[in-house]
């Protein structure tokens, strides 16, 4: 009998090494003791500091789309001065993270701009409300009415409806994931999803989440101060029923939904339930690509100054999305 496949040792790489042990020296305080305004702001200071310059693309506008809650505003990006001439394009849906309580356009603008370049395709940019001013389920409202506008008004940015895919991290990722079942509830087609260290399951209890417990940026603090702005008072009776518009891992059924890519980062406490949710896919003959960064941190993709190794991640999801659409 063969010995038992051993895990990698979660241990951090040396540039991840060295962000945590700045981070320790700076004895910033952790996003559970902020308000809401604070923590953002301290996550456009953070970006300020860890992110890389954003690649160039073509062209960059800001617009806004008929929502029920009134309009929500995306950012488009196109990376091909000749996209005029290619035909109908294909497009990737981005929804930034932030735990549904920080984050807007302009703090995962870097993100949003590799996926435009690597895949070679447009990207819209979902400016989702935000709690606790909007509860749960707002930022999954706006996602799918952002997702439908655009099925019926692709042509006013030269987008082949029949050619989207949905990408996000972080909380982002979790509205992305949502967003492939309520395609296929419509028998709608998502070409692929790309989602990056995604939160998958509220109920948390995984073993990354014990391990990982007091790791910046979410340590378990963290987690539970989104969940308590992001619920509020129903977040007891809602954690009682769980439903897929929260924890996409509850589904009964993977089978037909978009292709996947899964990145998750090693010594990041939503690990564990990133790779259950690629089990879960793959098994239902979902195709599945599920990459772990061993050594490094949750929020990675915008500390690009201090951990490259994360871009290569980022790299293979967007040839992954490339190749899909």
């Amino acid at each position: 009998m063969s010995a038992p496949i051993q895990p990698p040792p979660y241990r951090p790489d040396p540039a991840t090494k060295a962000l945590l042990e700045r981070m320790e020296a700076s004895n910033a305080p952790s996003y559970a003791t902020f308000s809401p305004k604070e923590a953002r702001a301290a996550m456009v200071k953070a970006g300020e500091v860890a992110d890389m310059a954003p690649p160039e693309v073509a062209s960059v506008f800001d617009r806004t789309v008929p929502t029920r809650s009134g309009h929500s505003k995306i950012r488009v990006y196109e990376p091909n001065a000749d996209a005029a001439n290619l035909g109908p394009r294909p497009c990737a849906l981005f929804f930034h993270g932030g735990g549904f309580v920080i984050g807007d356009l302009d703090s995962h603008d870097n993100i949003a701009r590799s996926i435009a370049v690597g895949a070679d395709c447009m990207v819209v940019a979902v400016d989702y409300r935000l709690a606790p001013e909007h509860r749960y389920p707002a930022a999954v409202e706006d996602a799918v009415d952002v997702y439908s506008w655009l099925k019926v008004n692709a042509g006013e940015f030269n987008v082949d409806p029949d050619r989207l895919a949905v990408s996000g991290d972080s909380a982002g990722a979790t509205l992305a994931a949502i967003l492939t079942h309520v395609a296929k509830e419509r028998g709608e087609t998502i070409r692929a999803q790309a989602l990056f260290y995604p939160l998958l399951d509220m109920a948390g209890g995984y073993p990354s989440h014990t391990e990982f417990r007091d790791m910046p940026p979410i340590s378990e603090d963290v987690l539970a101060y989104f969940w308590r702005h992001y619920l509020g008072d129903d977040a007891e009776a809602i954690a009682t029923k769980p439903d897929v518009t929260l924890s996409p891992i509850v589904a009964d059924d993977f089978s037909g939904l978009a292709p996947a890519y899964i990145m998750t980062a090693g010594l990041d406490p939503l690990r564990d339930e990133g790779a259950a949710y690629a089990a879960k896919l793959s098994n239902a003959g979902v195709d599945t690509v599920y990459s772990c960064v061993t050594g490094t941190i949750h929020g990675c993709l915008r500390m690009g100054k201090f951990i490259p190794a994360a871009f290569d991640a980022l790299d293979a999801a967007s040839a992954f999305l490339k190749r899909r659409l």
